[in-house]
């Protein structure tokens, strides 16, 4: 599979670096608020607003979508055309899968406009839609041909935003390892000029993961759901932005990995400790694991719908030994489930 080009800039990029004929899919978010944005897009003569969100991505709206999208390029060549995708990971997503199939696959340039996008989803060649509430059931493996990292574009989000992106660079930090946690560990705050001074090592670090295994036939790419499992299904449940989700399943396999005996318990104070971690945590987390009855049905049916499954009722666990080492273990729902309990019981004893 194919490396993407990675290009840094201050600026937004003038048309002509981007291809010969354009279509601009973006967050129709971005013009109200950066009017630097707003004057970039109006030069596309080719361009389709959506609105961001898991909904965008539902493989019920998609055919509404991709008809108006055909009707805009009915004039342009598959040779010729470039799809410029602008905004988060849903639109990402969504931007990559309609340009995998369009005209049987036209180039694509992505331009992540928030932290989360910029350090995880942009990279890694994959798209995505969703089928009912079931998250990325079909998608294509579909690397963009270059990936703009705007420093202008991702510094106009709101500070809080850089909170979501923390989830993703810190993921990729422990999957790493060495000087990238070492230095990341040592931050007292978490903050844009923090997120874009690690940007290009984060993804650096991504792509050293991805390039072992591209299209996830061996494996090893599965590393790269480290905290995934039980923050999808926050995220699912609760309606959480991806990032702060990710957060806490984090949290939750760290304490997994403790309880297992994968990590020691000296390992987690250490890492528990560092300055940067006081990001991790919240007070809501222990709030969102539940043990009534109900709740816990909905987190099976969940946790039965994801995509990391090997059998019926087993999934695919990443843990963690230490930074730079992922242990992955099969599991059982129930024995995730039975964990969601017993951490939810330890924070009730104090």
């Amino acid at each position: 599979m194919k490396k993407s080009t990675l290009l840094f800039t201050t600026a937004l990029p003038s048309l002509t670096d981007l291809g010969e004929e354009l279509l601009l899919i973006y967050d129709e978010i971005l013009p109200r608020k950066s009017t630097a944005f707003k004057k970039w897009s109006q030069k596309f003569s080719l361009k389709y607003g959506v609105k961001a969100g898991e909904s965008l991505k539902s493989v019920d709206h998609f055919p509404q979508h991709i008809r108006k999208i055909v009707q805009l390029c009915e004039n342009t060549s598959s040779r010729r055309l470039t799809v410029v995708v602008v905004g988060g990971g849903s639109v990402g997503d969504f931007g990559g899968f309609v340009a995998s199939v369009l005209k049987r696959g036209v180039k694509l340039v992505h331009m992540p406009s928030t932290w989360l996008s910029a350090i995880d989803s942009a990279h890694g060649g994959k798209t995505a839609l969703n089928v009912g509430g079931a998250k990325n059931q079909i998608g294509t493996f579909y690397p963009a041909d270059k990936v703009i990292l705007s420093r202008q574009l991702l510094m106009s989000q709101p500070e809080a935003r850089a909170f979501e992106g923390f989830g993703e660079l810190l993921k990729i930090s422990w999957i790493q390892g060495g000087t990238l946690w070492q230095e990341l560990s040592k931050e007292f705050e978490v903050t844009s000029a923090v997120l874009w001074k690690y940007l290009a090592r984060a993804i650096d670090a991504k792509y050293k993961v991805v390039g072992q295994d591209p299209e996830e036939k061996s494996g090893h790419r599965h590393i790269l759901n480290l905290g995934h499992t039980v923050g999808h299904i926050l995220e699912s449940y609760y309606q959480l932005p991806h990032g702060v989700a990710i957060n806490y399943g984090l949290d939750f396999a760290l304490r997994y990995s403790v309880q297992l005996k994968i990590m020691s318990s000296k390992e987690y104070e250490k890492i528990s400790h560092a300055p940067v971690s006081g990001y991790l945590l919240s007070p809501l987390r222990d709030d969102l694991l539940q043990t009534k009855t109900s709740v816990l049905k909905e987190f099976r049916q969940l946790l039965l719908s994801d995509k990391k499954k090997t059998k019926s009722q087993t999934l695919r666990f990443v843990f963690l030994k230490k930074p730079g080492q992922c242990v992955v273990k099969e599991v059982t729902v129930d024995e995730v489930l039975m964990e969601i309990c017993r951490q939810k019981e330890d924070e009730l004893n104090g």
